[in-house]
């Protein structure tokens, strides 16, 4: 069957139109990896540079000795008030540990009950979840410190029953996967003499494993990365995060940019390689089993 020349000369020029457009579109986002990299490449070469070097030289240059030393010498500089470098990753590890944990349980055994469960007050919840939201965080700190020294968890690992709340984005995001679940998988239980606890365990979250782990991940980077909450509630356990902010404060007249930097990179690896580990859980909360019918 023979094509018109017309068709055969417009499905070409569509065929070059979108090429041409893939190339940009190719170009463009090697120009914001390029942006996303240059940070890191800058703040590695800077690490390996002389403190008189990085001062005087010009910030982008390569460095003459390449001082890797500047590492080792990050866990012996960075200290505060007697809490060194090991101390605060082992105080990162249980606060991002204990906060996502509290964070991410709460929430799902809420969102469950929410989305699928008939009682009194369940839109109001959802709404209150919505609306807490939109709250500002920055003015609820004093009276969230208020709160705080009332319960007596100031300076204490116990804050982490802070996080505890059932609400936020955890919630909205579980909140909308169980409702896409049926619930005829409950209700086979209930017939097979499950409770309403053994059917979430068993039958529930395993099919919202995807959407958990997502969100899992997500929380323990931002609170790896959190240091305004440790500042102020526990100062006498700093984070990595914390505890270089206040290294960079305390030290500011007479600051080793170079081992401060070090110190950054090594409190990014953990973030990098959870990422690498689990970036297609992030970029994909899909919907692990369904009814097929």
């Amino acid at each position: 069957m023979n094509i018109a020349p017309e068709k055969k000369y417009a499905s070409k020029r569509h065929l070059s139109g979108f090429k041409a457009a893939a190339i940009v579109i190719f170009i463009l986002f090697i120009l914001y990896a390029a942006t996303l990299l240059y940070p890191l490449v800058w703040g590695f070469l800077s690490a390996l540079k002389e403190k008189t070097e990085y001062m005087t030289t010009n910030k982008a240059a390569f460095p003459k000795d390449w001082l890797f030393v500047n590492f080792i010498r990050a866990f012996k500089a960075l200290n505060i008030e007697g809490s060194s470098m090991p101390v605060m990753l082992l105080n990162s590890l249980w606060y991002t540990v204990g906060g996502t944990a509290a964070a991410i349980s709460v929430s799902t055994m809420v969102a469950y009950a929410v989305a699928k469960y008939n009682f009194p007050g369940r839109k109001l919840l959802y709404w209150i979840a919505i609306v807490t939201m939109m709250l500002p965080i920055v003015g609820a700190l004093p009276s969230q410190f208020r709160m705080y020294s009332a319960l007596k968890i100031i300076n204490s690992p116990l804050m982490i029953i802070t996080f505890a709340s059932g609400f936020g984005f955890n919630f909205i995001v579980l909140h909308s996967f169980f409702k896409s679940l049926p619930f005829s998988y409950v209700e086979a239980g209930f017939i097979d003499g499950a409770g309403n606890f053994k059917c979430f365990v068993k039958l529930m979250l395993p099919q919202a494993l995807p959407a958990v782990i997502a969100l899992s991940v997500v929380s323990s980077i931002g609170f790896w990365n959190d240091y305004m909450g440790p500042l102020l509630f526990l100062e006498n356990f700093p984070t990595l995060a914390s505890g270089l902010y206040m290294f960079q404060i305390i030290n500011t007249r007479d600051l080793d940019l170079p081992v401060l930097f070090a110190g950054l990179l090594i409190s990014m690896i953990p973030v990098l390689v959870l990422f690498v580990i689990f970036q297609n859980k992030i970029m994909d909360i899909s919907l692990a089993g369904g009814l097929k019918g």
